[in-house]
């Protein structure tokens, strides 16, 4: 993996590996930018997932609440790392927050180049995730989140090429699209300085889609972090 110091010394695009949902990523990738610069940001994100959660995002939290201190006022147990998991489900994700935060601050553009058939497919779900007898049997104790699992996946992927990530035919698709609207937006903002941000799983790119950019690769835990 190269410097990520300088990341731009041999391809006009790095890519950002996160772990989503991760609660300690938004001052990690915060720290990245303000270091990196990058005039174009891509995010795998989607149109869809963004405006779904602008406009239902409040109300299904209010339910989750809601059933949450029913719960509570019974004298049943709310596991309050699962409560605070499905709340921030809720939200659009820590990598939008921080990536259209810098974007607006540096008036540098961020752009949404995930796919929406397939949010609008795992979205079309909520209504049954949030009812009151689902939510009950997901709040009464913890869940698994793998976040210590996916961190030490990366680790092997990053730091000694051990590829132990499991890549779907879905992330195929999505990444076949992704690679295309990152060329064409390379192709109008020419020798501009391009970051895309992603799940650490797209980065070990089967299909090698990526390999025409030769991209910089880095984990967002990557220890050489400048300062």
């Amino acid at each position: 993996m190269a410097n990520p110091c300088t990341p731009y010394t041999s391809s006009n695009l790095t890519i950002l590996g996160v772990i989503h949902r991760d609660r300690n990523g938004a001052p990690l990738l915060a720290r990245w930018l303000d270091v990196w610069r990058p005039e174009i940001v891509t995010l795998e994100f989607s149109s869809y997932g963004l405006r779904f959660r602008q406009i239902n995002g409040e109300a299904l939290k209010s339910r989750v609440l809601q059933v949450a201190g029913e719960m509570r006022s019974l004298g049943r147990t709310v596991d309050e790392g699962t409560l605070t998991a499905v709340l921030d489900y809720m939200d659009p994700s820590f990598e939008y927050a921080v990536a259209s935060a810098y974007a607006a601050g540096h008036n540098h553009r961020l752009f949404l180049v995930d796919e929406d058939c397939f949010s609008r497919s795992k979205l079309a779900d909520m209504e049954e995730l949030v009812s009151r007898e689902n939510l009950e049997k997901l709040l009464s104790g913890p869940i698994h989140d793998g976040f210590a699992n996916q961190k030490a996946q990366a680790r092997l992927f990053f730091e000694r090429g051990v590829n132990v990530c499991s890549y779907t035919e879905e992330m195929g698709v999505r990444d076949r699209e992704m690679t295309a609207k990152i060329e064409a937006l390379m192709a109008r903002h020419k020798n501009a300085r391009f970051l895309h941000i992603c799940g650490w799983q797209h980065l070990c790119d089967p299909l090698d889609l990526y390999g025409s950019f030769n991209p910089t690769k880095v984990f967002i835990y990557d220890k050489a972090l400048c300062v």
